[in-house]
């Protein structure tokens, strides 16, 4: 059994949704998740129905034979008219026949008897074909006098019959998607939009979220993209390298004189510009020997690797598990329920990202419990004289997490487990607000999260004290830190981040 998403455009009629169900059923299909929302989409119902592979190619090829699927996204405009109508029984129904002929809907439509002989109707039209357009109104103009009202930012939020087509045709075009990706665009967010709904959040402002976090990431490609890299010297043999995006996750290099060593990849959408910017550091990058290492298969830290042919993937069982799930089209571990499920689709899709080959991967551990509560040592690696210890966490923010410490020089990788929230420069701190709002917490069990940022501390603190110095703690996110009373902040000893475009 599989789980698939139908975007359904339904006639506003008794029974539609009944019919829908029926061939559903036909087919033993079992619907799990359903949403329909009036105030929003007059026609739009999502559908998320488990069955078998046979069974879905029955149920899609019934919806699209009843008109139901929805297998592209209409270039729709809406235009509102004003149009003046006697004030008299009967006086508005030759435009509503017109609009019938034409087959237009209407998505508002406001007008007040005023004490003169006319009213103003104000109509919102909904027009798939843009083509008539110009007939439309010159029957109506034979009639009645007709004036087209531009419509200011105020009056289109009020349109809610059209949000999803909007945002489709928006996101189609920023985001340079096919047809087949708007439409699971829209799904996704419908998804996000159900459960936030559900706490009180209105569709104006989930849709608002969800159209900055697009907007953040693909507004920073290209000449637009620009990194900040703070330099520390580790020890006589290795220089380590922050390199910090404007959103997604840091990239981390250390380099020794016979390897480069990365932790996290970053967003997809970036990888040709990432590149770049590693070739300017590296002259000699194409030729180097590389691994890479991820903290955990979160897709703003995993983006690269599928680019990054020939290289060792080095992960733990738990991480590799997630990446395979995600090959192979099945929920991973952020999708273990709709929010997390609806945020990280919209993350693939609006990143461009492709689950890397499994046959990269270099398995760090063997015989990890599915389940512990403590931080536990699986593994370790080294870099020229650096002595790696790989933790994995309990998963509390996400399945599998680990991070990695070099006790001997107080170097720590602590992912997207402790960050300086505070270091976070105003660009980064509003593109980081998002995803806790979409998803409700980054954390996929906060309890759990707490108790990890609490051990990762307490091991911290014990190396500062054997060395006598600070650790410098590299989180997912944000500057290169220490703690100063068990906060991050930011390091001393680091220069000023040098800033570097593409």
């Amino acid at each position: 059994m599989s789980r698939k998403s139908y975007v359904t455009s339904m006639p506003d009629k008794t029974g539609a949704f009944m019919l829908a169900s029926k061939i559903i059923a036909k087919y033993n299909g079992n619907i799990v998740r359903v949403s329909y929302n009036k105030a929003v989409d007059l026609h739009m119902l999502f559908l998320d129905v488990e069955a078998a592979d046979e069974s879905h190619r029955n149920i899609a090829k019934e919806l699209g034979n009843v008109g139901y699927l929805k297998n592209e996204i209409s270039e729709t405009r809406v235009i509102e008219v004003d149009i003046k109508i006697p004030d008299r029984p009967g006086a508005v129904l030759p435009v509503l026949e017109i609009l019938d002929h034409y087959n237009i809907n209407i998505s508002y439509l406001n007008s007040n008897a005023n004490g003169t002989p006319f009213q103003n109707f104000k109509m919102g039209l909904l027009i798939e074909n843009p083509d008539i357009i110009k007939m439309l109104l010159d029957d109506i103009s034979k009639i009645y006098q007709i004036d087209i009202i531009d419509y200011d930012d105020f009056e289109k939020n009020l349109d809610n019959t059209i949000f999803y087509i909007r945002l489709a045709n928006e996101m189609q075009k920023i985001l340079s998607l096919s047809t087949d990706k708007t439409i699971e665009f829209i799904s996704e967010s419908n998804r996000i939009l159900q459960m936030l709904e559900e706490n009180g959040e209105s569709p104006k402002k989930v849709f608002d979220y969800i159209r900055r976090f697009a907007y953040f990431i693909s507004q920073h490609r290209s000449i637009n993209f620009s990194v900040d890299i703070e330099q520390e010297k580790i020890g006589d043999a290795v220089m380590l390298y922050s390199i910090q995006p404007p959103c997604g996750s840091n990239t981390y290099v250390m380099a020794a004189s016979n390897e480069l060593v990365l932790i996290d990849t970053g967003y997809a959408i970036y990888a040709d510009e990432l590149l770049n910017i590693f070739r300017k550091i590296f002259p000699d990058w194409d030729k180097m020997n590389k691994r890479v290492f991820i903290t955990h298969a979160d897709v703003d830290h995993c983006g690269l690797l599928s680019r990054l042919e020939g290289l060792k993937i080095c992960l733990n069982k738990k991480s590799a598990d997630s990446l395979r799930r995600q090959f192979m089209g099945i929920p991973d571990y952020r999708e273990n329920n709709d929010l997390g499920w609806g945020y990280s689709k919209l993350s693939r899709i609006i990143s461009g990202y492709t689950p890397p080959n499994s046959d990269q991967f270099d398995i760090i551990d063997d015989g990890t419990p599915d389940e512990h509560q403590e931080l536990l040592p699986i593994g370790a690696f080294t870099i020229a004289d650096l002595e790696f210890e790989v933790f994995e966490g309990s998963g509390g923010h996400l399945y599998g997490e680990m991070i990695f410490v070099c006790s001997k020089y107080g170097l720590a990788f602590t992912g997207d487990n402790l960050v300086n929230i505070s270091g976070f420069s105003p660009e980064r701190a509003e593109f980081n607000s998002l995803a806790p709002y979409l998803m409700r917490s980054v954390n996929v069990d906060s309890e759990k999260a707490k108790e990890m940022r609490t051990q990762i501390l307490n091991l911290l603190e014990k190396i500062e004290v054997r060395n006598q110095k600070a650790c410098l703690i590299c989180g997912g996110h944000g500057p290169i830190s220490i703690l100063k009373n068990r906060k991050l902040v930011k390091s001393n000893s680091s220069e000023t981040p040098i800033k570097l475009s593409v």
